[in-house]
């Protein structure tokens, strides 16, 4: 199908996709919720359903939490098989006094769908959902299709990815496709060409067996809150690289290719610190913010926790001091191997008189990169072009969506991530929305790309 054919089924059926992606926005699948474990569930039957409805052979298959909705249908003979990658669970709604609107009763305004999950992610995957539906009825879709929907994204996706070896039959593919990204600042569309892995650990700091008055102990038992600020501080110099020994082994400069291709998606410093409120001075010294976030590895303390913090004084020495690290890798690097050097560094420069605990640690899988000349590439560029007066933009993304490195493993398939999420649409806030204009350039571009990939 051509672009005018698809225009017209979309505009056609506009008021009915409104409608039923309202009916999935509005069930709560939060999946960090423990009250929520009955939405998640109605929320992954009525997925399951809707694929049945379309024409796929659709089930639920169970993990050790929320089930994965998976479908299925052949290729024709000669064509490749695409593996669609989508979640259906969202970030709780907190604080509910920001929004606008109720979070789980959906409300189309100005153009714009809000409610959680509006885009991220049940309004990107169901632009997909519907482009296959209308490639489907027009007897159109020669692809093999496998669509995986998993329910915990949004909490690590522990469970889901233990399960991924059992599902090897069912997730072997040559195209492992995700519209879980989004564009650049312009709105141009853009190819994600890269996602960083993540590494999570925890620690705790202890000193005396409870909190001591300063007064009387100052000077003599050891202050957790001081060794946690100076545990900390040993892991970077003085201007921010990280000093865990090993910590960059296996880092490589980008290639010229992909600086080239890099500059299609400019960073404007004053943009940036306007929209932040801060100028992009973190990171390691002598390297452009577009290198430091999509080339360069990262240690991030997400939280550091001690003592009093209540109005007043309180003149103690706490008993305990915990933190939150991440660790943003490249590929090429280690996930256990960074995990297995940063906990051996906090272990050696733990202060005297304290004992440090590892209360929990999570490797999130490792970087991925794509091809900058694959023919995938340049027929996901050539489409996204037809799309947008805009140039498409290539971005090396610094965050990560950690189960994306085990699909590949599991399906053998090449990425491609393409979606159309934008800074404006808040997710993980108040106020989530999602564009119609961007709902359609989703649901084109997938039904553009689906169908040309059947051709060949």
């Amino acid at each position: 199908m051509n672009r005018e054919q698809l225009e017209a089924v979309y505009d056609e059926n506009l008021t009915r996709y409104l409608r039923d992606w309202s009916t999935l926005l509005a069930f709560p699948s939060v999946s960090s919720d423990p009250e929520h474990e009955v939405d998640c569930r109605a929320c992954a039957g009525w997925l399951s359903e809707h694929l049945t409805d379309m024409g796929i052979d659709a089930q639920l298959l169970e993990t050790e939490t929320k089930p994965v909705v998976y479908g299925s249908r052949p290729a024709a003979p000669g064509r490749p098989t695409v593996l669609f990658y989508g979640h259906y669970d969202v970030q709780p709604p907190d604080p509910l006094d920001q929004w606008v609107s109720h979070p789980f009763k959906p409300a189309l305004q100005n153009g714009r769908m809000y409610g959680r999950g509006a885009q991220d992610n049940k309004g990107q995957l169901f632009y997909v959902l519907k482009a296959l539906e209308t490639l489907i009825h027009a007897g159109r879709l020669n692809v093999g299709i496998k669509v995986f929907l998993e329910g915990e994204e949004e909490t690590g996706a522990a469970s889901t990815e233990k399960a991924l070896p059992d599902w090897k039959d069912k997730l072997d593919a040559d195209v492992l496709m995700v519209a879980d990204t989004g564009t650049v600042r312009s709105g141009a569309p853009t190819i994600i060409m890269g996602l960083r892995g993540i590494v999570h650990v925890g620690l705790a700091l202890r000193g005396p067996n409870h909190d001591l008055h300063s007064g009387v102990h100052g000077g003599l038992a050891p202050n957790p809150a001081q060794g946690m600020a100076q545990l900390i501080a040993s892991l970077f110099t003085p201007t921010g690289r990280v000093m865990v020994p090993g910590f960059y082994d296996g880092v490589h400069p980008p290639t010229k290719r992909q600086q080239e291709l890099a500059q299609t998606a400019p960073f404007v410093v004053e943009d940036y610190a306007k929209e932040v409120g801060v100028r992009p001075a973190g990171g390691e010294p002598g390297y452009p913010p577009l290198e430091r976030v999509g080339f360069r590895p990262s240690l991030d303390i997400n939280g550091v926790h001690s003592g009093y913090g209540g109005p007043g004084a309180k003149t103690i020495i706490p008993s305990k001091a915990i933190a939150k690290m991440t660790m943003r890798l490249v590929p090429g690097q280690s996930p256990q191997a960074c995990l297995s050097a940063l906990i051996e560094h906090l272990r050696s420069h733990t202060p005297e008189g304290m004992v440090l605990d590892i209360v929990d640690q999570d490797v999130g899988g490792p970087g991925i990169s794509l091809d900058p000349d694959s023919e995938l590439v340049h027929r996901a560029e050539r489409i996204l072009n037809q799309l947008s007066d805009q140039t498409t933009a290539f971005l090396w993304e610094g965050a990560s969506i950690p189960i994306v490195s085990s699909l590949l493993k599991a399906s053998g398939a090449e990425p491609l991530l393409v979606g159309f999420g934008r800074e404006e649409d808040s997710i993980h806030a108040p106020n989530e929305s999602f564009s119609i204009e961007q709902f359609k350039q989703g649901f084109l571009y997938a039904g553009l790309m689906l169908a040309e990939l059947g051709i060949d």
